[in-house]
């Protein structure tokens, strides 16, 4: 009865720490009017080599337009494919800027022209969008860790870590409590000291439960916490 009366008082201290605030234009793409030779091209392209860390600069940031140092590049078509070598400044001359413009997206290097494409500035703006709110559904999404109530040490002290972690980096975690198939039942003790170190945890943390527990602890729990708002 000591045990039993232990581990209820515990439970009721976790429910209080854990006090809940409650079609746009597609781009048209060139047609080159004037092909130079192979000979040609080298010789035009003839430059020196990028230094590695200005090919390491070069691809950090975006290179477009008048900034691409080649006389003549090659554009990828709609078919993915590459167009034969074409004037840069022709092709400047042909897309509708500023609606569009060329981007370098492979640099050019020994016999090899810089590849480009040409970029519809909105559907830029529009797949950039997509990206931030992709990155930022990753970041709210809840991560979900399981624990055994007769786990080891040594996995406990991992998942705690693994708990800590998604906690400070901004995500609402669900830690499910459940007693495993075919495993042997958990003792008081051992139901006590996972819910102690759980709150311990979730309390450095500065975690709190997003709503009220579910479930019975010593067979199935659910926790959903998520770090405090700090002002």
């Amino acid at each position: 009865m000591k045990h039993i009366r232990g581990f209820i008082s515990t439970t009721q201290a976790l429910r209080r720490i854990f006090l809940a605030p409650i079609e746009s234009p597609r781009p048209q793409f060139l047609r080159s009017t004037f092909l130079p030779t192979f000979a040609q091209v080298r010789l035009l392209s003839n430059r020196p080599q990028l230094k590695q860390d200005d090919q390491l600069q070069a691809k950090a940031k975006l290179v477009k337009d008048e900034e691409i140092q080649s006389e003549f590049v090659q554009l990828v078509n709609e078919d993915g494919r590459l167009d034969p070598p074409v004037r840069l400044r022709n092709a400047l001359l042909t897309i509708e800027r500023p609606h569009n413009f060329i981007l370098q997206v492979s640099p050019g290097v020994s016999d090899q022209l810089p590849i480009c494409k040409v970029v519809n500035r909105q559907e830029m703006r529009e797949h950039e969008r997509a990206k931030a709110k992709a990155a930022h559904a990753a970041k709210t999404s809840t991560k979900q860790i399981e624990l055994n109530w007769a786990i080891d040490a040594h996995d406990l002290s991992h998942r705690l870590k693994q708990l800590t972690a998604f906690l400070n980096k901004g995500r609402k975690v669900e830690i499910v409590l459940t007693k495993k198939k075919r495993k042997r039942a958990p003792t008081v003790e051992e139901v006590k000291h996972l819910m102690d170190s759980i709150f311990q945890t979730t309390k450095k943390a500065n975690a709190m439960l997003v709503k009220p527990m579910e479930g019975e602890p010593g067979k199935h729990l659910v926790l959903i916490v998520k770090k405090k708002d700090t002002q």
